[in-house]
């Protein structure tokens, strides 16, 4: 945390969708989340679960998340699973233009961590987007493997509950390098800040839609405000 750093302004779940991404890359901001899954050795950029073993995924509805065409049932939806967007699509039309924060979705027995961590890397690699590229989650196994493999792509773990917290508490003090989180702004506090602050440790918080609680956290000192508000987000300080 840093009251003077400029703040990266980072798109919420922008990258799901092709109109939603160029809208996106369009706009003045830092920053595009996109939500990553991993099947059959393949990427899959959703927000969704999938119905295995049909061809559906289900959601609920939800601000920032723009289900396509999909049939609503109070507030969840489904829609097929044709067309979707994978990896490769998303890293080839932003490489250049922005930076891409992988949100990983799901959980995994260990073959599949292993799938998702050596397809996850390949793909980054292959694009050369090392260096505008972030990876984050609550996934927490296959973040850990993903230090494993590599060092040189960003990672963030994502907090919003305390066992998460603690669990971050304990990586950090074991590892010097573990100075990066995603937090959701409700479940940030003051002590929470502090620890954060005296540590060294670069937060983004999530989802913050309110203009009177983005202004809060950047004079508090956070480096990125992930938000569904482009506008929210083009009237923030540029990231420097």
């Amino acid at each position: 945390m840093n009251p003077d750093r400029r703040v990266v302004r980072i798109a919420h779940a922008y990258g799901n969708s092709r109109e939603s991404l160029q809208r996106a890359l369009s706009a003045d901001v830092d920053m595009i989340e996109v939500d990553a899954w991993y099947r059959g050795g393949e990427i899959y950029i959703r927000h969704a679960r999938r119905l295995n073993p049909f061809p559906i995924l289900y959601d609920k509805v939800m601000r920032g998340h723009d289900p396509g065409w999909a049939i609503r049932f109070g507030r969840y939806y489904v829609r097929p699973d044709f067309g979707t967007l994978e990896l490769d699509e998303v890293l080839e039309a932003t490489a250049g233009r922005k930076s891409l924060l992988l949100d990983l979705k799901g959980h995994y027995h260990s073959p599949d961590v292993d799938g998702y961590v050596e397809t996850l890397v390949r793909k980054i690699r292959s694009h050369s987007a090392e260096g505008w590229v972030a990876v984050c989650g609550q996934t927490y196994a296959v973040l850990n493997r993903f230090r494993k493999v590599t060092t040189d792509i960003e990672l963030r773990y994502s907090i919003e509950k305390q066992y998460q917290w603690e669990s971050f508490l304990r990586k950090m003090a074991r590892d010097l390098s573990v100075r990066r989180v995603c937090i959701a702004h409700g479940f940030i506090d003051a002590e929470k800040a502090r620890v954060m602050e005296e540590n060294g440790v670069d937060l983004y918080c999530w989802t913050v839609d309110s203009r009177e609680r983005a202004a809060e956290l950047v004079a508090q000192g956070v480096d990125g405000i992930i938000s569904n508000d482009l506008g929210l987000l083009e009237r923030l300080p540029r990231d420097g």
